[in-house]
Formats: structure tokens, sequence, C-alpha cells
């Protein structure tokens, strides 16, 4: 077994192996760290190959334009027929000897069914930060929402809009995630319109007595709608429109051809799992989100 740099050209197998190995994981999820370069800058992929040329797993270490300046992000698959044979610590070793320079601190994320995966992600030096249940709601049958009085809801698939700086100064305010109360507050205009090959973005805004108040936006690929993010400004919440704008998100996805729509929260965000208990949204799967300080052995 060797491993070696993978050419863009076997991109498509390597997704597609991923696929196969992890039941949860789609093609667009999959792809986009090899597909969508200008997301990923400095991404390194690499493969391991057996004598007889069959690649039986890869991996990728890479910064994002998304991510706080010092974070980057690993992930390892292994085919099956390949497990327990040193495969994935044989990239691993590889990728950790092409972290990029200045890095202090990488991602991963381990299915909460994959307890080997987990294992060996923490004998790697990664700590769980959190647990992201995944999921689902079919786009049939949508209400139209109920607009409370000073509200308006406009569409802006491109996250532009004509008081830019008030509505970024409310993105960074709604966020809830560990990762914005631990300081690294990465979901930017940029980070959500991020997306696969083919997709299209879809957005809604809810604007109280005009100002930016709240958001819902996400990816339709192919017949499936990715929800990407949903906050509210602080002072806008228990009102009811986390629920309003994902309403609205739905029905102008399902416009676009959606006919599922797929979430991720972190496990204790009580709140939008209460939004999408309420919207009939039915829990998936979960996705251990890890981290692990650069130097770590």
């Amino acid at each position: 077994m060797r491993v070696e740099q993978a050419t863009s050209e076997q991109y498509e197998a390597l997704i597609a192996l991923g696929v196969r190995r992890n039941r949860h994981l789609s093609p667009s999820d999959a792809g986009w760290q090899l597909m969508v370069p200008e997301t990923w800058p400095g991404l390194v992929a690499l493969r391991a190959v057996r004598g007889d040329g069959t690649t039986i797993g890869y991996g990728w270490i890479t910064r994002a334009t998304h991510l706080p300046e010092g974070w980057a992000a690993e992930w390892v698959t292994v085919s099956a027929e390949a497990e327990g044979c040193g495969v994935g610590s044989a990239l691993h070793r590889a990728l950790a000897a092409r972290t990029p320079a200045g890095t202090t601190l990488l991602t991963t994320k381990v299915f909460d069914d994959e307890p080997r995966s987990l294992e060996v992600a923490r004998h790697w030096g990664y700590e769980v930060e959190e647990l992201s249940i995944e999921s689902a709601l079919a786009l049939v049958d949508l209400p139209e929402p109920l607009l409370p009085a000073g509200v308006e809801l406009v569409a802006c698939d491109d996250l532009r809009v004509r008081d830019q700086a008030a509505f970024d100064a409310m993105l960074r305010a709604s966020q809830t995630n560990p990762e914005a109360v631990r300081g690294g507050r990465y979901v930017t205009a940029a980070s959500l319109l991020s997306s696969s090959q083919g997709a299209r973005s879809v957005g809604v805004l809810a604007r109280v007595e005009g100002r930016p108040a709240a958001i819902a936006q996400g990816t339709v690929v192919g017949t499936e709608l990715f929800v990407a993010y949903t906050g509210v400004d602080p002072v806008h919440r228990g009102h009811g429109l986390a629920l309003t704008v994902k309403m609205e998100l739905h029905r102008r996805a399902a416009s676009a051809g959606a006919k599922v729509a797929l979430t991720e929260n972190e496990e204790h965000n009580h709140g939008i799992r209460a939004v999408n208990a309420a919207l009939g949204y039915e829990v998936r799967q979960g996705t251990y989100r890890m981290r692990r300080p650069v130097g770590r052995a």
C-alpha cells in the first residue's frame, strides 16, 4: 500500500468511495471540499492505493475561507474491506505532515453510529466539541406563514441587501453555536453561499420595521434543500421569527424543485430544535464535531 497525491481527475472516484463507506454522507457533502476549491484554498488530497492500483482510502486537509484564522479541517475515509490494516493511520500521518502553515486548530467529524471511527479520532488527539443532530422534512403541503405586525419577508438568495452592515451585524449577533460561544463566529454571508456545483442558493430575510431581524438560508441540490443557517437577532427572539423565515424558505425551495429539507443543529440548541419539531422535521442521525489543537499527539 502506498499514499500518494490525488489528482482532480480522481476526485469523482474518491467522492463515490466516501459515499459508499459513509451511509449518511451525501455526494454534495462528500464533494464540497474537493469540488469547490475557491472555498477551500490550499486543499491537499491524498489517496491510499494497493499494489494493483485499487484506491482503498483517501483523505484531505485544508483551510477554508469561512473558518477563523488558524483553523483547518481534516477528513479520512477508508474502504470497508481495508479497515484495521493501518490505512487510515497512514493517511493521517501523511496529512499531518502537510498541515497548512499557521494552523492552530484542526477540526473533523464522525457519525454517531461509527464508534470505531470515534475511537480512532480520539486516539489521534481529537476531542468532541458537540453532537450535531440531522433532521429531515418532506416539502409537501407547505402553509404560508402568518406575519406578525411590522414584519416583512424578502428573498435574499445572494445575501446582499441595501443595508449590508446592519445585515452582517444581525448575522453575527444571531449565532448561538458552541464555536460562537468560544469566540469563533465563523458563520458569514460568504460561508452560507458556499455550495457544490449545480447548486442553487435560497434565502429569506425577515425585516422588522425595515431592519434585518432574522435569516434562513440554504442550498438546493437536485431535489434536496440543505438548510445552512437559521438565526434571529437576540432583540427579536421570542416572536416566532425563526419559524416564519424557515416556513418561507421551505416554500421557496419547493418552488425550485426541492422535495425534502435537511438541517443540522447542536443537540442542546433547544430553541431551533423546537422550531424544527413544530415544522415536522424528523431526526435522522447525529454527527460528532471534533477539534484538536495542533501539536497534540
